[in-house]
This record gives structure tokens, C-alpha cells and sequence, in this order.
């Protein structure tokens, strides 16, 4: 486990899905491990983790799509990672069932899906996360849209107010990482649910949620063939 000014902690990458978003490429080798410029996306991943303090022995991998694959490639290359296969596809939540007897109650635990590429602050949103006295911290960025039309500000009766060209709107986003005390993940069973769904349970079960924004980050969803060919390139 990572020693730093947060003290211990431990990371998931979540690589077990099947990438439909990227095929045909994802029928040659999972998502996770599609080359980059300079590395596969987990190395990057892998990369940003060391750079927040952690080593590769704090680090967790539930893989399941092509498992035998991924271990054989990469567990001599990273040796101290811990590979874990699913054998069931369990969603963005489900698959942190997996890893539940290797992280303890009060264990911290970075949650990554395995398709960002950013450079967030984990020890900053690890702060807020302890600070707070959360049970799950979500970590976002802002992302600017803008519209691409023109956008009409009407009236109640109809009548025209005001027009406002193609505007901009900032929105903070889910990046697909998390902060999540040891036993919001052993309380997870065997059964396929999505990240979003076991916050909105936790939340109805008065745990407490906190979201860390952070407004200098990036993060990039390798998951859609736009961005990827962007990193790509």
C-alpha cells in the first residue's frame, strides 16, 4: 500500500467490460490495453496512479473479456499488480465484488474505469474525502458544451426575449473515478449493478456521498472511437 499524506490507500482498475463502443478494434484485444502514443491505456492509467503516490503493489485489475490474454501479457511486465478475473460481467459496480476480500472497512480505495486517460488530483480529492467524512466520493471535471444552434429565450405567452447564439454551458461530469471506503465495496453482492444505481442505494441508506470538481483536470473517455483516435494521434 501506497504511504503518502493521505496514508494508505489502494486502487481498482475496472477492465472487465467489453469495449462495444471501440469495435471492431475491442475484437482484437480488450479496451484497457489498446495501444496509445506512448503505451497501452492501462499503462497510462498505471502512469497517473504512480505520479498521485502509488505503487503498482497497491494496485487491483478486474479484468474478465479475454482474461487469459491480458494476465499472460501483462502479469510478468507488471508483477506486483494483482489481477483479479471475473467471471461474470457485473457492471461499473458489480465488478468491485471481486476485489472484496482484498480491501478492508476502513481501507480507502480509488476506483477507476479503465477507458480515462486524465490528469485529476488524487490527493486533493482524497482530502475532501477524508475531510468530509464520506462513504463515496465522486471525482468530476467541468466540461463545456456548446449547442449548435441558436437558442431562444421565450416567454409564457410565447413572446420573444431574448436570443442567445449558439451558447455555452458548463456542466460537471462523472469521470469514472471514485473514492469509496473499504465497506461500501464488501457490502456489494453477486449481482450485475451500475456505479450510479449503488450510490443513489447508498444515498437512500443515509450513507454520505460527496463529489470532488476538479477544475484544472482533464479526462478524456478513450471508450468512443473520437477520442481514441485523438490520443491515438
Amino acid at each position: 500500500m501506497a504511504t503518502t499524506d493521505f496514508g494508505e490507500i489502494k486502487a481498482v482498475i475496472l477492465t472487465a467490460g467489453l469495449g462495444e463502443r471501440l469495435r471492431p478494434l475491442t475484437y482484437l484485444v480488450p479496451k484497457p490495453y489498446l495501444p496509445l502514443r506512448n503505451g497501452l491505456i492501462i499503462e497510462r492509467i498505471l502512469d497517473w496512479l504512480k505520479y498521485q503516490g502509488l505503487r503498482y503493489g497497491d494496485v487491483i485489475v478486474v479484468t474478465a473479456y479475454m482474461a487469459d490474454k491480458v494476465v499472460s501479457f501483462l502479469s510478468n511486465v507488471l508483477r506486483d499488480v494483482k489481477f483479479v478475473v471475473a467471471d461474470q460481467l457485473l457492471g461499473t459496480a458489480g465488478q468491485l465484488w471481486y476485489v472484496r476480500d482484498y480491501v478492508n472497512d476502513g481501507d480507502d480505495v480509488v476506483v477507476i474505469n479503465g477507458d480515462v486517460l486524465t490528469n485529476i488530483s488524487l490527493p486533493k480529492a482524497l482530502e475532501l474525502h477524508r475531510s468530509s467524512g464520506a462513504d463515496v466520493t465522486i471525482v468530476s471535471v467541468r466540461y463545456k458544451l456548446t449547442a449548435r444552434y441558436g437558442v431562444l429565450d421565450i416567454g409564457p405567452n410565447g413572446e420573444f426575449k431574448g436570443w442567445r447564439e449558439k451558447p455555452e454551458i458548463t456542466l460537471p461530469i462523472v469521470t469514472g473515478i471514485y473514492v469509496m471506503r473499504g465497506f461500501t465495496i464488501k457490502w456489494l453482492g453477486r449481482e450485475r449493478l451500475d456505479m450510479n444505481r449503488y450510490i443513489e442505494r447508498l444515498v437512500a441508506l443515509g450513507r454520505r456521498v460527496m463529489v470532488y470538481v476538479d477544475d484544472g483536470g482533464y479526462y478524456v473517455d478513450l471508450g468512443v472511437h473520437s477520442d481514441y483516435v485523438s490520443a491515438l494521434l
